[in-house]
């Protein structure tokens, strides 16, 4: 069997070797039929590598080549396993029953729509859209690929799955700055989660996935096409079609990212709050301040919450004394490309959660704050390349 001579896991070049010598990743490993396979070329000029993660039920997501621009990138493509199927033997995309057809074109709408949202937006906390394309039947979109983890694969790799409120804050920090930006053009997103947030090398916290953002009109959601649930993580409103929603809703979905890193756990879905509320009963880490904050986002009524992400956040680091260092912390969160090639998956060193326990003692005990922020990045760069390394060697992936 001829492997590709490019790694499809990091793209760097191993010599037509099954498993490269730099990430590890195994070419010859069964790979499912639904996935495109290795080394196909896309949209004319991205070349098709691993599979990124776990795909969900509406697309899968790829690392890819831009053979112009000779750099890795993601691409997601729309494909709703519930609706539409891989062509046995080839690459299109068909809808076998008649009768989804036009559930599965306007989920395909859905899709575009997604890229011309997130095309709109241009932070650095806000994944970027490169471009986007229909071929074989379905329509893909490009965006910049990061070196990292996602936040939630990052808070299970850790020992006790939690961190300390301070450390979840200047993490959550970015995340809200380029949510308020979000919402000041005009969109909610509507699926803030762990998942959705990912880690990048270097520090930064990127949003991701709009899949499931909505329009805002003079501060409201209009009609949602879907009602969009991620257990533990959706506020109440989110659960009718026709409710009210808005920022607040996306400050929930924060909340309840805030309350699972330092609880550990996710909060329990909004509709088993209602009546009595098992978060009454739940014994808070942090000062009564932090506590109160927190409680406040995770309110289950709306107007009960803090209306907009920069309130939430303001509050959240005036709680933990925080306010002197946003700056400085946000600076310090830029970006660190790794090599276009060749990225070695370490053999040995500190965990991830080590690194992430090290990372927390820091920012709690000293008090040179440029220096706590650079501890942070550091620890998220080790821990992030050691899962990484161990979602690529994972079979199917």
């Amino acid at each position: 069997m001829a492997h590709q001579k490019h790694c499809p896991g990091c793209f760097a070049n191993k010599n037509s070797l099954a498993v490269c010598p730099y990430c590890g990743y195994d070419e010859s490993a069964p790979r499912h039929p639904l996935y495109l396979p290795h080394g196909l070329t896309i949209g004319e000029h991205y070349r098709v590598g691993r599979v990124l993660g776990q795909p969900g039920g509406f697309g899968i997501s790829y690392l890819a080549w831009d053979i112009h621009l000779q750099q890795r990138v993601a691409i997601k493509e729309y494909l709703p396993r519930d609706l539409a199927r891989r062509v046995e033997g080839g690459v299109d995309v068909v809808v076998p029953e008649a009768a989804q057809r036009a559930d599965y074109d306007a989920g395909l709408e859905h899709f575009l729509r997604e890229a011309r949202v997130i095309a709109r937006l241009d932070h650095p906390n806000i994944v970027r859209v490169r471009n986007f394309f229909r071929a074989h039947g379905t329509a893909y979109l490009v965006m910049d690929f990061y070196e990292g983890v996602s936040l939630g694969d990052y808070l299970s790799g850790l020992p006790d799955g939690s961190v300390e409120p301070a450390a979840a804050a200047r993490l959550l920090g970015p995340v809200l700055l380029g949510l308020s930006f979000v919402h000041e053009h005009g969109i909610v997103h509507r699926d803030i989660k762990p998942h959705n947030i990912y880690l990048a090398t270097g520090g930064r916290a990127i949003l991701l996935d709009f899949g499931s953002a909505a329009a805002l009109r003079e501060g409201q959601a209009g009609a949602a096409p879907t009602v969009v649930l991620s257990e533990g993580f959706a506020p109440l409103e989110q659960y009718q079609r026709h409710a009210e929603q808005g920022a607040w809703s996306d400050v929930y979905g924060v909340a309840a990212t805030l309350y699972r890193m330092v609880m550990g756990m996710a909060p329990p879905p909004a509709l088993d709050r209602v009546g009595q509320d098992p978060l009454d009963e739940v014994r808070l880490p942090g000062n009564r301040s932090f506590q109160a904050v927190l409680r406040r986002g995770l309110a289950l009524r709306g107007e009960d919450r803090f209306r907009s992400a920069q309130a939430f956040r303001q509050a959240l680091f005036e709680a933990l004394g925080l306010l002197e260092i946003t700056d400085a912390v946000t600076r310090e969160y830029e970006a660190v490309d790794a090599p276009a090639a060749a990225p070695v998956a370490p053999e040995g060193g500190t965990s991830g959660g080590a690194a992430a326990a090290a990372a927390t003692e820091a920012l709690a005990t000293r008090g040179d704050l440029r220096r706590a922020s650079r501890l942070i990045a550091a620890a998220l760069l080790v821990g992030a390349a050691m899962i990484a390394a161990a979602l690529w060697l994972r079979p199917g992936c």
